[in-house]
């Protein structure tokens, strides 16, 4: 059983079919939400924004634990690096 898993190199023949599997379900699930009748709403308020609350108050113990371990630091905010997961 597991032998059907265990990776090999996809032969042009095996690459057409997942092609078509592939194909078959994206146009069967588009026949499905096709029928879905939803109306569309935004819950937006004056110009496109929305109403600001009081904000997140945080455990002080959690929050200098927080920032301890934080590789990046800059004043009063976490910095965090943008896409490196990508490389």
């Amino acid at each position: 059983m597991e032998s059907g898993f265990v990776w090999h190199k996809v032969s042009d023949k095996e690459k057409e079919e997942i092609k078509k599997q592939a194909k078959e379900l994206l146009e069967d699930f588009s026949r499905k939400i096709e029928k879905i009748d939803v109306k569309e709403e935004f819950f937006e308020k004056g110009e496109g924004l929305r109403d600001e609350g009081d904000g997140w108050n945080t455990n002080d113990e959690f929050r200098n634990i927080m920032f301890a371990n934080a590789p990046f630091v800059d004043d009063e905010f976490l910095v965090a690096e943008k896409g490196g997961w990508k490389k």
